[in-house]
């Protein structure tokens, strides 16, 4: 089970990092939890809502070239959106946000994977969110 949120955090939606830990408002965010390949970054985040809660930021996304451990890290700017916020199971009153959406504002990453499926130069993509990370 994860960890609860604090009291302060429990009026709003949290949003679960890796290590099941309830966030409100993150700077960053590792959506790759095996090998952090994938972060959201430089998060400014302008709203926070039961509904939804919206920031922009960069996603870096490492290119893997020649591998994972020796590739670099690009820098794709995005707006993310958390939204449909649903209560914590066995906790009523703790809700917590369970979609993402990404959308770029410049450039694209050459392919990313959403819901299974890969998407070439995706403009945006949307995926569901556990309680322990995406």
């Amino acid at each position: 089970m994860p960890a609860t949120p604090s009291l302060s955090a429990a009026a709003s939606p949290v949003w679960f990092n890796c290590l099941g830990r309830g966030q409100v408002k993150p700077a960053d965010y590792i959506l790759t939890c095996a090998d952090a390949g994938s972060v959201l970054d430089h998060l400014v985040w302008t709203r926070w809502t039961a509904q939804q809660a919206v920031a922009t930021g960069v996603h870096e996304l490492n290119n893997a070239i020649p591998n994972r451990a020796e590739g670099k890290f690009i820098d794709y700017p995005a707006v993310v959106t958390l939204w449909r916020s649903e209560p914590v199971p066995g906790h009523p009153g703790e809700p917590y946000f369970t979609r993402i959406t990404v959308r770029y504002t410049g450039p694209r990453p050459p392919a990313y994977t959403s819901n299974g499926q890969l998407v070439q130069h995706p403009a945006e993509w949307t995926q569901s969110l556990g309680l322990t990370g995406a």
